[in-house]
């Protein structure tokens, strides 16, 4: 019975002295532990601190590339910069964001360029046209997207687009047709050129008009405009010989073999003067 009690006593003095021996040089090395982390995480407060208040990264120049609707001023003030901010505290996806707010601005981006400049490129939409509805004109991208309501101040060099909307909504088949028609203006030596385009019309009678900037009010309809369109450059040569001086026309193209010019107010299609027609 004794060498059992002896057996069981022994290894529990082991266990003890063990732990009595171990337990002093773990709480050396967790103090010299926490110690150094702390040192480390004083250093780095101070110096994160020391490099927010440092005039070494505080913003000294802003550059911004890409816009020309919207002024660079006030792409700053979207982007919430002022002259005492930091770069180091700037948030760049937060800036673009509020700079995409602008209805002119398709996509932004800001980066920085250390020690202390924010570089802004911005891509800006183009109004491919602009769509009449009631009495207001709305800017239109090449996609078909309205994206802003067009103000004073607003520079667009894009043809208006009447009769494009009804019935609360825009008729999406013919202002693709009408944009197809712009593209083809663009392509080769037409005539007239996309940018001579200053109104389109759509409606129940005329189909598809086109007004120019040199007071032509052509009826086209649609589809074949290849062919019209060069039947109607030899009837300008041919206007020309006669020496209209500049008048004010209405020429209907929707029947290339029978093509009908007519003197008269361009905005006013549906009541030509009968006296002035001219078939060629």
């Amino acid at each position: 019975m004794k060498k059992p009690l002896k057996r069981t006593s022994s290894p529990k003095k082991n266990r003890l002295k063990r732990r009595s021996g171990v337990t002093p040089g773990e709480i050396f090395r967790t103090l010299a532990i926490v110690g150094v982390a702390g040192l480390l995480a004083f250093f780095m407060v101070y110096a994160y601190n020391f490099a927010m208040c440092a005039d070494y990264f505080q913003l000294k120049n802003t550059i911004v590339r890409g816009c020309d609707k919207v002024s660079k001023e006030r792409i700053v003030e979207l982007a919430g910069i002022f002259p005492s901010i930091n770069v180091l505290t700037v948030n760049p996806g937060k800036m673009a964001r509020g700079i995409e707010n602008d209805p002119w601005i398709k996509n932004a981006s800001v980066g920085r360029e250390f020690p202390d400049r924010l570089v802004i490129e911005v891509v800006e939409r183009d109004a491919f046209a602009l769509l009449k509805k009631g009495k207001d004109l709305y800017a239109v991208d090449r996609g078909g997207e309205v994206f802003k309501k067009f103000e004073a101040g607003d520079r667009a060099n894009a043809p208006v687009l009447t009769g494009f909307y009804r019935n609360g909504r825009v008729r999406s088949g013919l202002l693709e047709k009408a944009f197809d028609f712009l593209d083809y203006l663009s392509e080769g030596d037409n005539f007239p050129r996309a940018w001579n385009v200053s109104e389109i019309y759509v409606d129940d009678l005329y189909e598809f008009s086109v007004v120019t900037d040199n007071h032509l009010f052509l009826n086209l309809g649609f589809g074949d405009y290849g062919k019209k369109l060069k039947r109607l450059k030899r009837v300008m040569m041919d206007l020309a010989r006669r020496n209209t001086g500049g008048a004010s026309l209405n020429i209907d193209l929707v029947d290339c073999s029978r093509i009908v010019v007519q003197r008269g107010n361009v905005f006013s299609p549906k009541s030509p003067t009968e006296d002035h027609k001219t078939e060629i």
